[in-house]
């Protein structure tokens, strides 16, 4: 029996221990671990750089356009060509000295025959007319040209000129004087070479107050 209470006594504190209300224990929720932010996934991508292509700005020198070159002609008018209404051109002939036939046909003591053109009124005798401007002329030395005159000194005047056969007659009278006996050639040269310029004119006879020009050279 003693067994059998002990039994019930123990199934009574049991049931009192289960009857008695007990005090809830406080729950402690567990430590929450902070949670992590997970960071981006930085992706590094190499930057390939792509070359910027400049449009190369090719400047073009335009050439002029060439023109066509022009040809000046420098044409030298035969004597007699008539240059305006009523003018002719015509050379007259002085003397390089000392030139040696460098700028005309050489004469003697070295010299040279030079022609210098112009302009006289057209006429029907240009060989009359052509003299009588050669003999016009007073000064020794021929405008800016720097050319001797060897007929500067003299008082020559024209007679007759006549044309026969190519052949110019040419007859002066006056007086002819010289500076030397260089100015021999110098005067024949003159003269002669005042006719020959004409197409009409191969050989020249020169007489002054009745005689040869080469005599009264030949006796200076």
């Amino acid at each position: 029996m003693k067994h059998l209470w002990l039994i019930v006594c123990a199934i009574g504190l049991v049931a009192c221990s289960s009857a008695t209300p007990s005090t809830p224990t406080p729950t402690i929720a567990p430590t929450q671990a902070p949670t992590t932010m997970a960071m981006p996934t930085i992706i590094t991508v190499p930057v390939v750089a792509t070359p910027v292509v400049i449009p190369t700005l090719v400047l073009t020198q335009t050439q002029p356009t060439a023109l066509p070159a022009r040809t000046l002609t420098a044409t030298r008018p035969a004597p007699t060509t008539t240059l305006a209404a009523g003018t002719m051109r015509v050379k007259l002939f002085f003397v390089a000295l000392e030139d040696n036939g460098k700028s005309g046909k050489k004469i003697g003591c070295d010299d040279s025959i030079i022609a210098v053109e112009r302009a006289i009124p057209a006429t029907t005798a240009p060989l009359t007319a052509v003299l009588r401007e050669l003999l016009a002329v007073r000064d020794t030395k021929y405008g800016q040209s720097g050319l001797h005159n060897a007929l500067a000194m003299s008082d020559l005047k024209i007679e007759s000129v006549s044309v026969i056969n190519e052949r110019a007659e040419i007859r002066l009278s006056g007086s002819l004087k010289l500076g030397g006996v260089c100015d021999n050639p110098r005067v024949d040269a003159q003269i002669k070479e005042t006719a020959l310029q004409f197409a009409t004119v191969k050989r020249v006879a020169v007489w002054i107050n009745g005689k040869p020009l080469e005599t009264l050279l030949s006796d200076k």
